[in-house]
């Protein structure tokens, strides 16, 4: 991994990292609900920036499999669609017998 001079937290980043140690923020709420965990009462610095982190990350790669997803879609053409929708129902058939494949 390589060194990257460390870049000051603007006065936006200051502001929202201040809001975020009040229990009860909007922003700290928002942060519960994208990361699935609530923060202690007296949550550090570090453990807010880790938890904004994860929040971060969690969204990228959400947008990246979004993205794929899409391309991927995008990319079908008539006769790939139609294998999956006979594949679904063959599937799906399967299914209610109990799973059973021939």
């Amino acid at each position: 991994m390589s060194v990257r001079k460390s870049v000051p937290m603007g006065p936006e980043d200051v502001t929202t990292l201040e809001r975020m140690h009040a229990p009860v923020s909007p922003e700290r709420q928002a942060l519960a609900q994208l990361t699935g965990q609530e923060l202690d009462a007296g949550a550090s610095d570090a453990e807010i920036l880790a938890a904004l982190v994860r929040a971060g990350r969690d969204a990228v790669t959400q947008q990246v499999a979004t993205t794929g997803y899409a391309a991927w879609a995008a990319e079908m053409d008539d006769e790939d669609r139609d294998y999956r929708t006979a594949r679904r129902g063959w599937d799906r058939g399967n299914v209610m017998d109990g799973g059973k494949r021939a």
